[in-house]
C-alpha cells in the first residue's frame, strides 16, 4: 500500500515541476522582452527549478534510507522472535 502512495507523491513532484517549467516558459515567450532579457531570466528560472528538484529528490533519498532502515528492524526483530520460536519447540 506505501509503494502506491509513494509512486502519488512522486508522480504529484513531478507533474508540479513539470507544470511549472511549461508555465514559466510560456509567461516568459508571451511576455515583451528583449532577446538577452528573456534568455538570463529562461536561465534564473530554470537554475532554481533545477535547485528544487535537487531538493526534492534529496528529500525523498532521505525517506527512503529511513523506511530501509527501519525495514531492516523489524525483519531482525521477525527472525529473532521466529528462532526464539524454533528453540522453545
Amino acid at each position: 500500500m506505501q509503494t502506491n502512495g509513494n509512486r502519488n507523491i512522486s508522480g504529484f513532484i513531478a507533474g508540479v515541476a513539470i507544470g511549472g517549467v511549461l508555465g514559466s516558459s510560456i509567461a516568459m515567450l508571451l511576455t515583451p522582452m528583449s532577446g538577452k532579457k528573456l534568455r538570463r531570466k529562461i536561465s534564473n528560472v530554470t537554475d532554481d527549478l533545477i535547485e528544487d528538484v535537487n531538493e526534492y529528490v534529496e528529500t525523498g533519498r532521505e525517506k527512503a534510507e529511513e523506511l530501509i532502515k527501519e525495514g531492516k528492524k523489524k525483519a531482525s526483530s521477525i527472525i529473532t522472535d521466529a528462532k526464539k520460536l524454533v528453540n522453545i519447540s
